[in-house]
């Protein structure tokens, strides 16, 4: 399938590609088909796009979090577990969304509220983890981060 993007221009898409957020993600609840685009093509990154497929202006710039913060530890509910048909803890990728307000190490990122994705049945969705410690804007470059 081809998609038009303003991000991308023409992409082509396969079937098996298509990570369907059956709710939507909040604040594009209307939105349930994406595909995830690395944001490097040549080398591996941890930085990735989520594309919409439904509407060509809407994409978010994800981060394995795990890259950046070692410790990260991310409980996913029974719930999340049963709306995503979650048989084994290797079908679940998580990603979380990244904020970069002028320059890139300024970015932070949300810790609070990842994305998790079901690799095997590409299922995803936005879960809200019950921990404290994280934060929405964690800053994603930890020494600029104590520079400020």
């Amino acid at each position: 399938m081809k998609f038009q993007t303003t991000r991308f221009g023409e992409i082509e898409v396969a079937d098996t590609s298509v990570i369907t957020f059956a709710r939507g993600i909040p604040g594009f609840d209307d939105y349930q088909k994406y595909v995830l685009i690395p944001a490097d093509t040549k080398e591996e990154t941890p930085f990735f796009f989520l594309q919409s497929l439904e509407a060509e202006d809407i994409s978010f710039f994800l981060v394995d979090p795990f890259s950046f913060f070692k410790d990260y530890d991310v409980k996913i509910s029974d719930q999340t577990v049963d709306r995503l048909e979650l048989e084994d803890p290797s079908d679940a990728l998580v990603l979380t969304t990244v904020t970069v307000p002028g320059e890139m190490q300024h970015a932070t990122t949300n810790l609070k509220a990842p994305l998790v994705i079901n690799n095997r049945k590409q299922l995803g969705m936005q879960t809200v983890l019950d921990n404290k410690t994280y934060e929405i804007k964690q800053p994603l470059f930890q020494a600029e981060a104590r520079k400020v």
